[in-house]
């Protein structure tokens, strides 16, 4: 059986890193993997352009149904998420063994 796509993310998300990030997620993607995980475990801040990558990668998520879960958010990423109305678009995990276990 194929494995999900796990995809270690840096300690910022934000204008400088998003362009890049996205394209190597959209890669992952391309692959059509069953499943895409993202892990938040050395992310320290995610700004508006970061949120609207994320978002862009949970979009074409759904469009190619692709189950999405994130792992290891840090509190102050969650209170960005929950702030900026968007935690219904991201399946968040204590762990990536959840996070697997959710998406498999």
């Amino acid at each position: 059986m194929e494995q999900p796509s796990i995809v270690e993310l840096p300690g910022r998300i934000d204008n400088l890193t998003s362009a890049g990030l996205e394209t190597s997620i959209g890669r992952e993607l391309d692959a059509t993997p069953p499943a895409l995980v993202l892990d938040f475990g050395h992310v320290t801040f995610v700004s508006s352009m970061g949120l609207r990558m994320l978002l862009m990668v949970a979009k074409r998520c759904r469009k190619q149904q692709t189950p999405l879960a994130l792992h290891s958010v840090s509190k102050p990423v969650v209170d960005v998420f929950r702030v900026s109305g968007v935690t219904e678009f991201f399946p968040i995990h204590p762990t990536r063994e959840t996070a697997l276990a959710a998406v498999v």
